[in-house]
C-alpha cells in the first residue's frame, strides 16, 4: 500500500474513533491553509510559455453565526518560463503572483467528523515577471475567487480535505510583460481574456480552541 493511501486510511480510522466518542463541537475560529495547482483556463499564451509550480495560501477566519464566517488571508502562485519557448528573446525566468484577500464562507457539518466549506474571496493580485528583459512588478489588479472544500477530522482540532474552485484577475497577459513586442511563432501580442484559473488542491483546517479530549491545546 502506498504511503498516501496508508495515511488516508489512518485518518479515516482515527476520525471514526473520534465520532464514537461524540460529535465534533460547533465551528470555531480557525486557520486554514491550502496547496493548490491553478490550471489556466482559456489563456493559451500563458499556458504555452509558462510551467506551473503551484500556489500556497493561508487564511485566518472567525465565525459570525449560523455557519457563516469572515476571514483574511493571502497566498503566492509561482510559475517558471518554459525552456527555449521564448529564445532567443528570453532565456529563463519566473512569474509570481501574490494575492491578498478578504473571505466570506459558509461551513456545515455533514457528520460527526466531516464538513464542507463554500467560500468567496475578493482582494488584490500583484504579478511579478522576473527575467532579463521582463517588465518586473506590475500594478495591482482586482482579484476574486470562489471555491468549495470538503474536510475530514484527523483529530478534534485538525482536519484535512480537498478543495476546488475558480479565480480571475483583472489583467490580461501580454508580450510586453516579458519585454518583447510579440510572442515567437505568432503575431499575437496579448491574450484575448483576463487571466483565470481552475483551482484543485489539498487543504487543512486548524481550530483555535482548547481540546477537551486531547493533550494538545490551541
Amino acid at each position: 500500500m502506498s504511503r498516501p493511501a496508508a495515511l488516508l486510511l489512518a485518518i479515516v480510522v482515527h476520525a471514526q474513533c473520534i465520532a464514537q466518542k461524540g460529535s465534533i463541537p460547533d465551528v470555531s475560529s480557525t486557520i486554514k491553509g491550502d496547496l493548490i495547482l491553478p490550471i489556466p483556463f482559456k489563456n493559451p499564451l500563458f499556458t504555452n510559455y509558462t510551467e506551473n509550480v503551484g500556489q500556497a495560501g493561508l487564511t485566518f477566519q472567525v465565525p459570525v453565526g449560523k455557519g457563516f464566517g469572515v476571514g483574511i488571508g493571502g497566498g503566492m502562485w509561482w510559475t517558471t518560463l518554459k525552456e527555449r519557448t521564448l529564445q532567443p528573446f528570453v532565456s529563463n525566468g519566473d512569474v509570481r503572483r501574490i494575492i491578498g484577500f478578504g473571505k466570506a464562507q459558509y461551513e456545515r457539518y455533514t457528520g460527526p467528523v466531516t464538513f464542507y466549506e463554500a467560500n468567496l474571496k475578493v482582494g488584490m493580485a500583484w504579478y511579478d515577471f522576473d527575467c532579463a528583459t521582463c517588465a518586473g512588478s506590475r500594478p495591482p489588479v482586482l482579484y476574486w475567487a470562489a471555491g468549495i472544500g470538503y474536510f475530514v477530522h484527523a483529530t478534534e482540532n485538525l482536519a484535512f480535505g480537498l478543495t476546488m474552485g475558480y479565480d480571475r484577475s483583472g489583467r490580461t497577459f501580454a508580450a510586453s510583460d516579458f519585454g518583447v513586442e510579440y510572442f515567437p511563432g505568432t503575431r499575437e501580442t496579448a491574450e484575448h481574456r483576463a487571466m483565470q484559473n481552475f483551482l484543485l488542491g489539498l487543504c487543512f483546517s486548524t481550530r483555535l480552541r482548547r481540546s477537551e479530549r486531547e493533550a494538545v491545546t490551541w
